[in-house]
């Protein structure tokens, strides 16, 4: 069970993140601010952090491929997207390892990447109207820290359970 227990915590997050997005959607409450929870990308950059790149893109083009399968317009942006953002940010080394602070700091600047990237590729097809500055100031913003402080809160939380699940990896080999 503790084999899969990281994808299965991955898929908790990725069921959840569309009804917290119900819970704070914009014209449901009559605010112009988007908050998008990134769950599922924060808790694969620590997997990529602290497991390795290779686990870390296996759960990122899988789960890119879900959004994009049910949340995307365009196939492939946010399998592309997810990838390609784990791989440049998931630095296996200690310092990265051993420091929450910045493994955290890695995982928001994760969360910036794929949000400019989904923006830019959804621009260059037509799929998005909004100019730069609304994108910034009424979904970028909101969501950099809606899920920064999840994440300053839960980070401690999800670096342990993640070691605990590799030790234990470790052992059954």
């Amino acid at each position: 069970m503790i084999r899969y227990s990281i994808f299965l915590v991955l898929f908790l997050f990725f069921v959840l993140e569309g009804t917290v997005y119900q819970i704070f959607a914009p014209d449901l409450h009559g605010f112009s601010y988007t908050l998008i929870p990134r769950w599922v990308l924060l808790v694969i950059v620590f997997v990529g952090i602290l497991q390795g790149r290779g686990a870390a893109m296996l759960y990122a083009i899988g789960f890119g491929i879900l959004y994009d399968v049910i949340y995307s317009p365009l196939l492939g942006v946010y399998t592309f997207g997810m990838a390609v953002m784990v791989y440049l940010v998931s630095f296996s080394i200690p310092f990265f390892q051993k420091n929450l602070g910045m493994t955290i700091f890695m995982a928001l600047l994760a969360v910036v990447g794929l949000e400019y990237f989904v923006y830019g590729m959804y621009s260059l097809m037509g799929l998005a109207s909004q100019p730069h500055n609304m994108f910034f100031y009424m979904r970028l913003l909101p969501t950099f820290v809606f899920n920064g402080l999840i994440l300053v809160a839960t980070g401690f939380f999800i670096r342990k359970w993640i070691l605990y699940v590799v030790k234990r990896k470790q052992e059954l080999l």
